[in-house]
């Protein structure tokens, strides 16, 4: 472990941490934990992944969800684990993703990379923002395309998408100007349960005459799999918002029990993303469009199902929109006096939410966006980086040449930089594409 960690006894090192935990304001309790990891992954990522299917095949589809969320629920779990040690190391009550590896690097492998803290501290913010900016903007523009069909469908009206990204962009400001994880809350639980009845709703349609497995591949060529991994990446990573969650709870060691919020949460979310994938692609092969909403009839009662699934996306714009406003806050905050704070948090938040409309303005293209997300910013974030902060705490703990934490943390730092690059120029060679 870390060599600054010098209180030998176990309870003088839980205890700092225990001890502040009463301080925290408006702190959420567990099944409002639950309620946000939850919603944290599911939104247009379990839409989209019947067409990462598309990419993969049947059979690679199961296996490729099963396995990319099996490791993305590890590396969600090994960061929140060092974060939770660094903060017994440095008596501090909670740490953010970035301050995370940053600590890291500082105190632990004896300060061999020490050196290294600041450029590392960096890129995690960079990777950071622009994915959960990223996800922010995608959940505009899937609710003003939504917004955009039911209007065409039902009344015939042809308006450019940019228009409802306009008009949609006023509810969004309501609801992502709402800063306090606590007064969140229920905007979650509004969104799970239209979640779960627009994806009930959904299976519905989806399970009416459905053909035969065998009129589906059950694996298509390789050079389609980048952009299923991207968009399962895209989908199942909410590792940006672990930790603030984590954070947040009255009891946060009861996120990382078992079974505790993350492996519930988990469960829930990679059953329904395979149960979703699967039946979607299988019934609509080829046809699979970006969202599988898109895909359902024109009839007032599936057109209520797109509606109920919109809203939930627009309610969770919120929670997402957290993860951003901590990177950007925690180098602005020193700027600020401290009686201007409170009023100057709202105005950047404000800020941020303007951008996200205006870069949804200017690239109104759905799948080829949530791929180059999920390729460039997830992969990174989800598996590059607990993966070396991890390596790096282990450091002095004989981390030989036949440590399993070495290659295991060795394949996941590989598998993250072929998914960034080979994912991202897949990415954006569809954004090209589309655009010629």
């Amino acid at each position: 472990m870390c060599t600054v960690m010098n209180i030998k006894s176990k309870d003088r090192t839980i205890e700092p941490r225990k001890a502040l935990e009463g301080c925290k304001v408006n702190p959420t309790s567990d099944l409002d934990a639950l309620l946000h990891v939850i919603k944290s992954s599911l939104s247009t990522g379990v839409l989209a992944i019947p067409n990462g299917f598309k990419n993969a095949g049947l059979l690679i589809g199961i296996l490729g969800t099963i396995s990319i969320g099996i490791l993305c629920t590890h590396c969600a779990y090994i960061m929140v684990k060092c974060a939770q040690d660094l903060c017994q190391i440095l008596d501090r009550p909670f740490l953010g993703y970035t301050e995370t590896v940053e600590q890291a690097m500082l105190n632990c492998a004896q300060k061999k990379f020490s050196q290294y803290a600041r450029f590392a501290k960096n890129t995690v913010d960079m990777f950071m923002f622009f994915t959960y900016y990223g996800v922010n903007t995608v959940y505009i523009i899937f609710v003003a395309t939504t917004v955009q069909h039911i209007t065409e469908n039902q009344f015939h009206i042809i308006l450019n998408v940019r228009f409802y990204i306009l008009t949609v962009a006023i509810p969004v400001f309501f609801v992502g100007i709402i800063g306090s994880m606590k007064y969140l809350v229920p905007f979650s639980a509004i969104a799970n349960l239209f979640l779960l009845i627009g994806l009930c709703l959904t299976f519905y349609y989806i399970l009416q005459d459905l053909p035969p497995i065998s009129s589906r591949p059950l694996v298509v060529g390789i050079t389609h799999w980048p952009f299923f991994i991207s968009t399962a990446f895209f989908g199942l990573e909410g590792i940006g918002t672990m930790l603030p969650i984590e954070n947040s709870m009255k009891n946060p060691h009861h996120f990382l029990s078992f079974p505790g919020v993350l492996i519930i949460a988990m469960v829930i979310v990679v059953s329904l993303f395979t149960s979703v994938g699967f039946l979607g692609y299988l019934k609509y092969g080829n046809h699979t469009e970006g969202s599988i909403t898109l895909n359902l009839p024109r009839n007032l009662k599936a057109e209520a199902v797109k509606l109920l699934i919109a809203l939930a996306v627009l309610f969770t714009y919120g929670l997402q929109l957290t993860a951003s406003m901590e990177v950007i806050w925690k180098r602005l905050e020193k700027y600020f006096d401290d009686e201007r704070k409170y009023m100057r948090y709202y105005q950047v938040r404000a800020i941020l939410i303007l951008g996200t409309v205006v870069i949804a303005l200017v690239v109104p293209n759905l799948g080829p966006v949530i791929s180059l997300i999920g390729a460039f910013g997830f992969s990174m974030c989800g598996f590059f980086y607990p993966a070396l902060v991890q390596m790096i705490m282990k450091w002095d703990d004989d981390l030989g040449k036949w440590n399993y934490i070495l290659w295991k943390n060795g394949f996941l730092i590989l598998f993250s930089i072929v998914a960034t690059i080979t994912g991202s120029v897949s990415a954006m060679l569809d954004i090209i594409k589309e655009y010629k």
